[in-house]
């Protein structure tokens, strides 16, 4: 029964953090804790599956059409992004700011092929229930040509109960 009204947290959490038909696919299908497919849905990065005890850190993009954009579990040391429209490992280089629940404000990842990174800063928001809202953040993608693209971000990090 806690599992199940936590999991209804969570998705109210991420519909609250998303707008529109597709971004409130992706809310359900989160929510739903369905395990990750290679193809990546419309909506942006497939569902993610959190186990009892885990944590997670959701993101969307800002900008129309809002897409789930970004996931890391708090213990796993990588991320998911979406990039250039398809799903992509990121491992954790450093970490910095102020402690974010198990996350931080500001973290620098690596493309699993070392050719480009990711920084990401967050600015935390209002509690929840078992989580936190995502008020802000920016997500700077540099590419191997040093080129850079910030998107900017809002979100929720969420835990299940162990």
């Amino acid at each position: 029964m806690i599992r199940l009204l936590s999991i209804s947290l969570i998705a109210g959490c991420l519909a609250g953090c998303a707008s529109g038909p597709a971004a409130k696919q992706t809310a359900s299908a989160v929510a739903a804790m369905e395990s990750p497919v290679a193809e990546v849905p419309a909506e942006g990065l497939p569902p993610q599956k959190l186990a009892a005890g885990e944590c997670g850190l959701f993101l969307w993009g800002m900008a129309a059409p809002r897409r789930f954009t970004f996931f890391t579990e708090a213990s796993s040391g990588e991320a998911l992004v979406l990039h250039n429209g398809a799903a992509q490992r990121l491992i954790v280089t450093d970490t910095d700011g102020e402690v974010f629940g198990q996350f931080f404000t500001e973290t620098q990842y690596l493309s699993a092929d070392g050719t480009w990174s990711v920084n990401l800063s967050l600015k935390p928001g209002e509690m929840l229930e078992g989580g936190q809202r995502v008020e802000s953040g920016r997500l700077v993608t540099t590419g191997a040509d040093g080129w850079e693209t910030v998107l900017p971000v809002t979100g929720v990090r969420a835990c299940i109960p162990g």
